[in-house]
């Protein structure tokens, strides 16, 4: 774990979040010196970032408005290639307390084990799942299978690892909103690259409540831009 701590930084993009992720960001710090936090233009949540702010191991940016999980990400991606260029990969994660810090710290391990591919943190929706989610999940896996032949068991999950060599090329990628992770699964199919997938516990706390993905909205618009991806240009990935 020694290694992970200065090797992997977590992003962690916030819209509108609750203490829950001040509590997340403090279970952090015995894995990870460097957790970078992105305010997506949140306009009541300005008590949580000030006592996000104070951790030391806190880098926080701010977008003036809500730009959307894509742009968020895309911002971390930026700031870290400048910021830290020692860095061998980033793990983005949830906001909203989906995602457990040993969890997180497992697929950061896969990160640094597999510096050539993407690391997927995914559910098993057993237990207590919403049947949104469970249903949701389920009809994205197949469509991504028939789009690409790929077999991704998660293809929505929020918790990823991505090498540092991958985040000039991420940077470059449309989309700002949801779809934009669905965008970084089908590159990585394109370059015919099988991702690592670590299974982590399925959590929904009071019925995913604090979630902000729209079942309808943002899945018409993610599986619109799985087909754009498929057969437009992409920025060109290292191998």
């Amino acid at each position: 774990m020694s290694g992970m701590k200065n090797k992997i930084v977590v992003i962690i993009p916030a819209y509108e979040p609750e203490g829950m992720l001040v509590e997340l960001v403090k279970s952090l710090q015995a894995d990870f010196e460097r957790i970078v936090v992105v305010d997506d233009g949140s306009k009541t949540a300005d008590s949580v970032f000030e006592r996000v702010a104070q951790i030391d191991c806190v880098t926080l940016i701010r977008h003036d408005v809500n730009r959307g999980k894509g742009a968020a990400l895309k911002t971390a991606f930026a700031a870290i290639s400048k910021d830290f260029p020692d860095a061998a990969g980033v793990v983005t994660a949830d906001a909203d307390g989906q995602h457990l810090p040993e969890d997180i710290a497992a697929v950061a391990k896969s990160t640094l084990d597999h510096p050539d591919r993407f690391t997927l943190g995914v559910r098993a929706f057993d237990g207590n799942v919403p049947l949104r989610s469970r249903f949701g999940n389920a009809w994205s896996r197949w469509f991504f299978f028939l789009l690409t032949g790929t077999m991704v068991y998660d293809t929505q999950t929020g918790l990823r690892g991505i090498p540092a060599k991958f985040l000039p090329a991420l940077c470059e990628m449309p989309g700002d909103r949801y779809e934009y992770e669905g965008r970084m699964l089908v590159a990585a199919a394109r370059m015919k690259q099988k991702p690592e997938q670590v299974r982590i516990k399925t959590v929904y706390l009071e019925g995913n409540r604090t979630s902000h993905f729209n079942p309808i909205r943002d899945s018409l618009r993610t599986q619109s831009a799985l087909l754009a991806a498929r057969f437009s240009p992409m920025p060109k990935f290292p191998q």
